[in-house]
């Protein structure tokens, strides 16, 4: 016969294994009411943040957690899950919190987990041995972040391979609709969207220009991704569980976007532009920048990413970013998808267009305003993407340790996928800082003035 305390937890453990976190939570928060030092309960509401993507909340509940308890399993998973939860935002903490799991026990998971952080902070050779022990010790496939780390090295087709073997561990890449995988050759396959606005964009760089086959995306990418491959059947529906079309679509394979690397990108490539904004819409957003002058055309972003992406080390301080501002001859155009007027209040002479670049805004609108620009200058965001597929010029501000297409191995200043982009790379004498990198972006663009006014 359980107790009351053994029946909640159970509950909160059935609540966490359904994907529940609201009735874990609660379940939890019974147990701790009754007893506001129980550990599993502790660990468990821990849990239930992580799995709701509260990870900033789930590590106060397992640091509160590994304090109230010696028991080594224990410990070994409250450090394994502080690792997970720091591992997008503060990465090196992220690798010291699993390497001390590590002490008590060896979680199952905790080998991936440092593949997964190891890479992320640079070292990829290392990642690859945790990836051996995650599969050979702990028996957990670790395809998913081996891709990233030989991604990194430029080990190019077994990086794909691996990526590719990684599907059930890809939120999204798992979605179905129950017609065999397509091998890349003939037939009528959907190739569906996996990951987030950029990644779309970037996957598309992968599909032939004559495409004919069907394909699934987000709401904001459809109409862009019409234009851009008039051949195909193109459906913003990614985020729908009834489909209609499919049916009358008659698909005869399917393929999520990520699984057209192995196909199509057997070396890596850098690609000139391959989607197409609107003319009109481009005609109308030039003639509006025209009307605040003649000069030269830059639109500028600063924040990289989200919280759970890795925003912090990619992101680039405002106060840093002003220091552009006071180039001659230039207007600029606010880029970026959140509110900025505060920052943005004492710099009159930056454009902020809200309707293209807002949160949630037709991608559609986003590529017209940056078709007409010149230039694009961001770090390494999906607005980096999105103009490497118009073929705009873009400037990249990369972070010291950047996401695999970003990887030096494709050159000094070069990004994979890309032609129109440059990459100004973070060095470990930054540490961590942007100072230097925004003045090399200063130099070149007042470098690219001169040349201008001297032709």
């Amino acid at each position: 016969m359980l107790t009351e305390l053994e029946r909640l937890l159970l509950q909160g453990q059935r609540a966490i294994e359904a994907g529940d976190a609201a009735r874990a939570l609660i379940a939890a928060d019974e147990v701790l009411k009754r007893e506001p030092a129980q550990v599993d309960a502790m660990f468990q509401a821990g849990n239930a943040m992580m799995r709701a993507g509260n990870t900033g909340l789930a590590l106060q509940f397992f640091n509160t957690a590994r304090q109230a308890t010696d028991k080594p399993h224990v410990l070994a998973a409250c450090w394994n899950n502080i690792g997970a939860c720091l591992q997008d935002y503060r990465p090196d903490e992220a690798y010291q919190a699993l390497l001390q799991a590590l002490k008590y026990g060896e979680p199952r998971e905790t080998y991936d987990n440092l593949c997964n952080v190891a890479s992320q902070i640079g070292r990829h050779e290392e990642a690859l041995s945790w990836a051996d022990k995650s599969e050979k010790e702990a028996r957990k496939d670790a395809s998913y972040n081996r891709s990233f780390a030989l991604f990194n090295l430029g080990r190019w087709t077994e990086a794909w391979a691996c990526f590719d073997r990684s599907i059930p561990q890809r939120d999204g890449a798992a979605r179905s609709f129950g017609f065999p995988r397509w091998d890349g050759k003939g037939g009528r396959p959907i190739v569906h969207g996996e990951q987030g606005i950029g990644d779309e964009i970037l996957w598309a760089s992968l599909l032939p220009a004559d495409f004919n086959g069907i394909i699934e995306c987000e709401p904001r990418n459809e109409t862009l991704f019409a234009r851009s491959f008039p051949q195909a059947r193109v459906y913003g529906t990614r985020r729908e569980q009834y489909i209609e079309w499919v049916d009358a679509e008659q698909p005869t394979h399917e393929i999520e976007m990520g699984g057209l690397g192995r196909l199509f990108a057997p070396e890596p490539f850098r690609r000139g532009a391959f989607l197409r904004a609107d003319g009109p819409r481009v005609d109308a957003m030039s003639q509006w920048l025209r009307q605040m002058g003649e000069e030269v055309r830059v639109g500028i972003a600063w924040t990289g990413g989200s919280w759970s992406t890795g925003r912090a080390r990619r992101s680039v301080p405002f106060q840093e970013i002003k220091r552009l501002f006071d180039v001659p001859g230039v207007t600029f155009v606010n880029l970026e998808y959140e509110n900025r007027r505060e920052e943005l209040a004492g710099f009159p002479g930056v454009l902020d267009p809200r309707w293209a670049t807002k949160k949630g805004a037709d991608m559609d609108d986003l590529a017209a305003l940056v078709a007409s620009l010149h230039l694009v200058i961001a770090p390494t965001t999906s607005v980096v993407d999105l103009a490497g597929a118009l073929g705009v010029e873009c400037w990249a501000m990369v972070d010291e340790h950047p996401q695999w297409r970003y990887s030096p191995v494709a050159g000094p200043d070069a990004m994979w996928f890309y032609e129109s982009v440059r990459c100004f790379r973070q060095q470990a004498r930054d540490k961590g800082g942007w100072h230097r990198v925004v003045g090399m972006v200063k130099r070149a663009l007042l470098d690219r003035l001169e040349a201008r006014q001297a032709a």
